[in-house]
């Protein structure tokens, strides 16, 4: 009894990380968009993520697939990498250097 609650547990709590880390993606991408200003990033990849965030109201852990994710994971860095080449470090760094509580 004890041994097939824990591995739900185990699994579930895999699920929600998993999910977390696509709303992370999500979330990142909208904030950088905002920060960088509209238009910025492709609108149609913008269009994308907030179609994604939106879908989470409705998206239940156990329907989020982790290659899925991985691969929204992929696209996400990819994405940062190019802004990356379009604009200097210190720029970069402004755009999240907020004062520390």
């Amino acid at each position: 009894m004890f041994g097939t609650l824990f591995k739900r547990g185990k699994r579930d709590s895999a699920l929600r990380r998993v999910r977390w880390r696509l709303e992370s993606c999500v979330e990142t991408v909208l904030d950088l968009n905002s920060r960088l200003g509209e238009g910025k990033i492709r609108p149609d990849i913008i269009e994308h993520f907030r179609k994604l965030q939106k879908s989470f109201i409705l998206l239940e852990d156990d329907m989020v697939d982790e290659r899925e994710v991985s691969r929204i994971e992929e696209a996400t860095n990819q994405l940062f990498e190019e802004i990356g080449k379009l604009y200097d470090r210190q720029t970069m760094k402004s755009l999240y250097d907020v004062p520390k509580h």
